[in-house]
C-alpha cells in the first residue's frame, strides 16, 4: 500500500469504460459501449497500440487519477465511495496493486484494500492482509505486512506505516534474507525504520536462529539494502580467554561520505581492561587513497598500562612516473603484538617498520627518496638505525653516447643515519660501472666491466665498548671525515643452450623447451681508506675482494595444447635445477653451495626446495622446502624451515577439503622439531547455506591460551561477524605482520 500511494499520481492511463454494476465484457466494434460509472472516463487507445486491455477505467479522485480493472466496479452512497471487487488491479506506470476488494473515497482520497493484497513497485513487492491508505496525503498502514526488495531482502511486521517515499515504520517486525517460512536467521525488532531503497535500522532487537533467540537483546541494529555501505552498529563479537577473560566488542560502521568511511569498535577484556580498535578508509581522488588503523587498550584490570598499535597507509600517484607512498607503523611496546596479535607471523614479529617514499622514474633514470624508521621488538635499548633521509639516484644499464657497444650504469646515494645508542652520521656514495658485452662466435657472451666507488663519511671509528643488554660491541666515533676509494673490475661469462621437444599431447602438453644456462662472475676490488669506517650497512663492509661466483641453471618450460582461436596455450616453468657456489681467492676458501629445485609438472602439483650447504663440514645451513598438491576437492601442503645459525627447525603443514558443496575443513600446523612442540595449530570448518555461512575455528598455541572462535556471515548484511577482536581484526594492516 505504502509504495502504491507513493506511485499513484495524476497521469491518466488509456482506459476502456465499464458499465455500472456489470462484469466487464469486450464490446463488439459494431455496438455502442455501455454507460460508464459516473465520474469515470473512457480512454483512447494507448499510443502505438491498437487497443488497451478491456475492462479498464480511469477513476478521478482527490489524490489524482488512477486506472482500475476489476470483475465488478460500482459507486455506493452519497460519499462517492467506489467499490471494486474480484481480481482488482490498480495500475500507474510501473506500480501495480492487486487485491480481492478495494474501496476508495474520491473526495477524501481514503482507500482500503483487502484480501490477498499484492503491490509491485518496480523490483519491490509488498503483500499484506489489508492496506489502509490515503492517496491525497500519501499516508497509510499495511497490516500483516511483508516487503520484498531485490535481490533477497525480506522485511515483515504486524503493521507497516508509510512515513515517506518507500520508507516505513515497522512495528513488531522481522528482517532476514532467507527464503524459508521460518527463517534460518532473522533479526526481530520492537520497532524499526525501513527504506526499501536504502537501509533498515531498529531498536529493542534480538537475533534468532529459526525459533531460538540466540542473542535475546540487541540495543540497536542496522543493515544496508541494495548497497554495501550504511552507517550503523554491526553484530557484536564475543569470546573467552584464560589470560584475558571474557571479552566483547561492539563495532560501529560510519559511512562518512561516498569517499570515506570508518569502523570504530569499543572493546572490553574482563581480565585486562577497556579499549577500542578503529579503521578509517578514504579516497581523495582516483590517484590518492589511504587507510589508517589502530588498537588502543588501557589495562585498568592488570597494571594500568597503555597498550596499542597504529598504522597509516597512503598512496598518491602525483603524475606519470611520480608517486608518493606512506607505510607507517608504530607500537607502544615490544610485547603488544605478542600479547594481542592473532597469527603466528604477527605474534612473533621482531620489528615494526615505517617508510615514506617519493619516487620519480624517467626513461633510463630512477630517483627514490625514503624516510625509514623501525622499532626493534627484541631489545629494550634504542639501537634502531634509522635512515632519515635515504636518497638514491640510479641510471639503469644503457649505451654510452658515441661509444657503440659500451654500456654504463650509475648508483648515487646519500643517507643520514640516526639512532640513540650506537654510532650515527652521514654517508654519501657514488658507484659507476662501464661494461662491454662481446659475443664469441655466437656461442657465449663475455662482458668485462670496470668501475669505481667513492664513499664519504662524516665519522671515523676510534674504538669500541660493551653496553648492557646489547650483544655486539658499540662503535665509538669522532667527527673526522674520511673518503673511501675503491676500484673494481671483473668479467661475466654466460650462455644459453636450448632445445625444443614436441610431446604430442601427453598430459595436455604440446611441447617443452629445455635450456641449460651456465654463468661465471669474477670480481676484483681494491682501494684505499677502508679502515676505521662505521659499519652501518653492507656498503660499508666492501673492501679488498677477489671473488668468483659460478653456477648453472637447467630449466624445462612447457606449453599446453591451445583450444583454437578462443583459447591461448598456457606456458609455465615445469622444472628448474640451479646450482651455485663461490670461491674467495682473498681468503683462499670456498663459500656455501646453493641449490634451487622447482617442479611443477601440472598446475595441481608444485614443489620448491632452496638449500645452502657448507663446504667446511658444517652441513646444511639453510633449507626451505614446500610441496603443494591440489586434486579437487582436496588441497594439501607441507614445508620445512631450517636455519642452523638461527637455531630453528620448523615443519609447516596445511590441509583443506571440500566435504560437500556446503561444508569444508581447513587445518594448519607450525611444529618446532627442535623442541617437539606445536607452536601454533588451527582447525576450522566452513558451513555455507543459501542465506548465511558459519566458520568455527580452534587455535592452539604452545604455552599460551587455546581459543575457540566463530565467524557468522549473513547474506546481504555485510560482515563477517567474527569473534576475533582487537589487534587480530587489524592483521595485515601492519607490514610487520
Amino acid at each position: 500500500m505504502i509504495l502504491m500511494t507513493a506511485c499513484l499520481g495524476p497521469v491518466v492511463l488509456p482506459t476502456l469504460s465499464l458499465a455500472q454494476g456489470y462484469r466487464p465484457q469486450p464490446a463488439p466494434s459494431t455496438k455502442p459501449t455501455a454507460p460508464a460509472v459516473p465520474g469515470t472516463t473512457p480512454a483512447a487507445p494507448a499510443p502505438g497500440t491498437s487497443a488497451t486491455p478491456p475492462g479498464a477505467v480511469v477513476v478521478p479522485i482527490a489524490g489524482g487519477d488512477v486506472t482500475v480493472v476489476a470483475d465488478r466496479l460500482e459507486e455506493v452512497g452519497p460519499d462517492k465511495l467506489l467499490v471494486a471487487t474480484g481480481n482488482v488491479e490498480i495500475t500507474h506506470g510501473a506500480a501495480r496493486l492487486m487485491a480481492d476488494r478495494v474501496e476508495m473515497n474520491r473526495d477524501t482520497g481514503d482507500a482500503v484494500a483487502q484480501g490477498r493484497v499484492v503491490f509491485y513497485d518496480g523490483e519491490n513487492q509488498l503483500t499484506g492482509r489489508r492496506i489502509d491508505y490515503n492517496l491525497k496525503t500519501g499516508t497509510g498502514v499495511v497490516y500483516s505486512a511483508e516487503a520484498r526488495t531485490t535481490p533477497y531482502y525480506r522485511i515483515s511486521g504486524e503493521r507497516m506505516d508509510r512515513v515517506g517515499e518507500s520508507v516505513y515504520e515497522v512495528h513488531k517486525g522481522i528482517f532476514t534474507t532467507c527464503e524459508d517460512d521460518s527463517p534460518t536467521w532473522s533479526f526481530r525488532f520492537g520497532s524499526a525504520t525501513a527504506d526499501l531503497e536504502d537501509f533498515v535500522y531498529g531498536t529493542s532487537a534480538s537475533f534468532w536462529v529459526k525459533d531460538i533467540p540466540l542473542i535475546p537483546f540487541l540495543p540497536y541494529f542496522a543493515a544496508a539494502i541494495r548497497r554495501e555501505r550504511q552507517t550503523g552498529f554491526l553484530f557484536p563479537k564475543f569470546g573467552s580467554s584464560g589470560e584475558k577473560g571474557f571479552y566483547t566488542e561492539i563495532p560501529f560502521f560510519w559511512a562518512i561520505s561516498d569517499s570515506e568511511d570508518a569502523t570504530i569498535a569499543p572493546i572490553v577484556y574482563a581480565k585486562r581492561g577497556i579499549g577500542t580498535s578503529a579503521e578509517y578508509r578514504y579516497v581523495l581522488s582516483e590517484q590518492q587513497r589511504g587507510t589508517a588503523a589502530g588498537f588502543l587498550l588501557q589495562e585498568v584490570f592488570k597494571h594500568d598500562a597503555t597498550r596499542g598499535d597504529f598504522s597509516w597507509r597512503h598512496d598518491w600517484a602525483i603524475a606519470p612516473g611520480l608517486t608518493f607512498k606512506v607505510d607507517g607503523n608504530i607500537v607502544t611496546d615490544d610485547k603488544v603484538l605478542s600479547d594481542y596479535g592473532d597469527r603466528l607471523q604477527q605474534r612473533s614479529s621482531q620489528r615494526v617498520e615505517s617508510n615514506v617514499f617519493l619516487t620519480k622514474s624517467w626513461e633510463s633514470w630512477d630517483f627514490v627518496g625514503n624516510m625509514f624508521a623501525y622499532q626493534d621488538l627484541t631489545t629494550r635499548r634504542p639501537v634502531e638505525l634509522n635512515r632519515l633521509p635515504d636518497l638514491e639516484l640510479q641510471a639503469v644499464r644503457q649505451p654510452i653516447p658515441g661509444m657503440p657497444g659500451f654500456l654504463y650504469e650509475v648508483d648515487a646515494g646519500f643517507v643520514n643515519f640516526v639512532r640513540d645508542v650506537g654510532s650515527n652520521g652521514l654517508r654519501a656514495d657514488l658507484h659507476s660501472v662501464v661494461s662491454r658485452p662481446i659475443s664469441v662466435g655466437g656461442l657465449f657472451t663475455v662482458t668485462p666491466f670496470l668501475g669505481g666507488r667513492l664513499t664519504g663519511y662524516d665519522k671515523t671509528v676510534t674504538g669500541f665498548h660493551a653496553s648492557p643488554g646489547i650483544t655486539t660491541p658499540l662503535e665509538e666515533t669522532d667527527n673526522d671525515a674520511q673518503l673511501r676509494r675503491l676500484l673494481e673490475t671483473g668479467v661475466d661469462v654466460q650462455t644459453i643452450l636450448a632445445r625444443a621437444y614436441h610431446v604430442g599431447g601427453f598430459w595436455n602438453i604440446d611441447a617443452i623447451l629445455h635450456t641449460i644456462e651456465p654463468a661465471i662472475h669474477y670480481q676484483f676490488i681494491t682501494g684505499h681508506g677502508e679502515t676505521r669506517l662505521p659499519q652501518w650497512t653492507d656498503i660499508d663492509r666492501l673492501g679488498q675482494t677477489n671473488l668468483m661466483a659460478f653456477g648453472v641453471t637447467n630449466r624445462i618450460r612447457a606449453r599446453t595444447i591451445g583450444g583454437g582461436a578462443t583459447e591461448e596455450p598456457v606456458r609455465w616453468e615445469a622444472a628448474r635445477l640451479s646450482l651455485a657456489a663461490t670461491y674467495d681467492f682473498e681468503k683462499n676458501q670456498s663459500g656455501d653451495v646453493l641449490s634451487t629445485v622447482i617442479l611443477q609438472p601440472v598446475d595441481r602439483v608444485r614443489l620448491r626446495s632452496d638449500l645452502a650447504y657448507s663446504t667446511h663440514g658444517q652441513g646444511i645451513q639453510n633449507a626451505t622446502n614446500d610441496v603443494s598438491v591440489r586434486f579437487d576437492p582436496v588441497t594439501a601442503s607441507i614445508g620445512t624451515r631450517y636455519n642452523d645459525p638461527g637455531n630453528f627447525n620448523f615443519l609447516v603443514t596445511g590441509f583443506s577439503v571440500d566435504i560437500t558443496r556446503f561444508v569444508s575443513v581447513q587445518n594448519t600446523n607450525n611444529y618446532d622439531m627442535r623442541t617437539s612442540t606445536f607452536v601454533e595449530s588451527r582447525v576450522s570448518t566452513d558451513i555455507r547455506f543459501d542465506c548465511f555461512a558459519l566458520n568455527f575455528e580452534y587455535v592452539h598455541r604452545h604455552g599460551r591460551d587455546d581459543e575457540v572462535r566463530f565467524a557468522l556471515n549473513l547474506l546481504g548484511v555485510g560482515g563477517p561477524i567474527r569473534s576475533s577482536v582487537g589487534l587480530g581484526t587489524l592483521e595485515g594492516t601492519n607490514n610487520a605482520r
